[in-house]
């Protein structure tokens, strides 16, 4: 049998589902490497205290009488192949389930919303196409899977959104240029300022945006 680690769980979030209060479960690794990643040292580093899968769902089982809804971050989820059987128990137990992605295993996401096991998805776009490199931090050119996962969204009846994080030194305007102009009318797309971390320094440089369709959040 595969042991399955997570990274930990907040209990309680106002935030991190819309209009629902819901959990967040952590999953570690991840297949960018994001300079100004927030979230680094469960993404790229061994440093942080890991949480077995059966610690996870009985935390969930409690929280059941409060909430109903859990989101699944990361990290990037998508990269490990338990995912699926880990969100068929969440719905046994009667969540609702978003998931948190870069996009780059759209395989994954079809799988999951052809099995009816994803109620809402938050899909990250980095950058322009051109400018995804310095983004997250490898040259690998993946933008044609996250092209994929977009098209699996747009042909779906799952509630989706898009979101992108401006990183004042890495970020441009031409990226939210391409931001605005790649959504469709009807899509939600949303906007934030990168904080600093521990590893990388940001520069508030950028407080106002020409946005059009972003919602600055």
């Amino acid at each position: 049998m595969i042991k399955i680690n997570f990274a930990g769980i907040r209990t309680f979030s106002f935030v991190d589902y819309p209009k629902k209060i819901c959990a967040v479960v952590y999953t570690p690794g991840c297949n960018f490497k994001c300079p100004w990643c927030h979230n680094w040292k469960i993404a790229y580093t061994k440093n942080y205290s890991s949480m077995e899968e059966i610690h996870v769902l009985n935390k969930l089982i409690y929280l059941k009488k409060r909430i109903s809804a859990v989101c699944i971050t990361g990290g990037e989820p998508t990269i490990h192949s338990y995912l699926p059987k880990f969100i068929q128990k969440l719905k046994h137990l009667r969540y609702s389930v978003k998931l948190d992605t870069n996009g780059t295993n759209p395989e994954m996401v079809k799988c999951l919303i052809e099995n009816n096991m994803i109620d809402y998805i938050a899909l990250d776009i980095k950058a322009k196409p051109e400018n995804y490199s310095k983004l997250i931090g490898k040259n690998d050119y993946l933008f044609f899977k996250i092209s994929r996962t977009i098209d699996i969204l747009r042909n779906s009846t799952i509630d989706y959104e898009f979101r992108m994080t401006f990183v004042p030194g890495l970020s441009n305007e031409e990226d939210i240029n391409f931001f605005e102009n790649f959504l469709k009318d009807e899509e939600k797309g949303y906007i934030t300022i990168a904080n600093s971390t521990e590893l990388f320094q940001v520069k508030r440089q950028y407080s106002d945006f020409n946005i059009n369709k972003l919602i600055l959040r």
